[in-house]
């Protein structure tokens, strides 16, 4: 089996973790499901570093690529990008699953 894939964050994504954990713990007070959320990330990245096409395939009309993936980790989709020429997993977004997934879609 090949190596892991690296991985990196858009400021796009890193600016959603921010967003999400800061929500976590401090509008809901929840430093557990905050540790939680976190494990869950970090479990969701490494699965994709390893089987970088084990996410679905994001199918929308207003996608322009065809090679945009996600996954669920709790109750947040995250979206990614498989570079097989530099071996790594580009993070573009991070969204809780109920927000408006076509306008979210629409701008990756």
């Amino acid at each position: 089996m090949d190596a892991e894939y690296s991985f990196s964050f858009t400021n796009t994504a890193a600016a959603d973790l921010d967003e999400t954990l800061n929500y976590i713990s401090g509008e809901l007070s929840n430093p557990i499901a905050t540790q939680s959320f976190l494990q869950k990330m970090e479990t969701a990245i490494s699965a994709i570093r390893t089987f970088p096409l084990s996410g679905s395939p994001v199918e929308n009309s207003y996608v322009k690529r065809n090679d945009i993936r996600k996954t669920m980790v709790g109750n947040y989709v995250l979206y990614y990008l498989p570079d097989h020429l530099k071996h790594e997993i580009v993070i573009l977004r991070i969204v809780y699953g109920q927000r408006d997934r076509d306008r979210i879609e629409e701008n990756l």
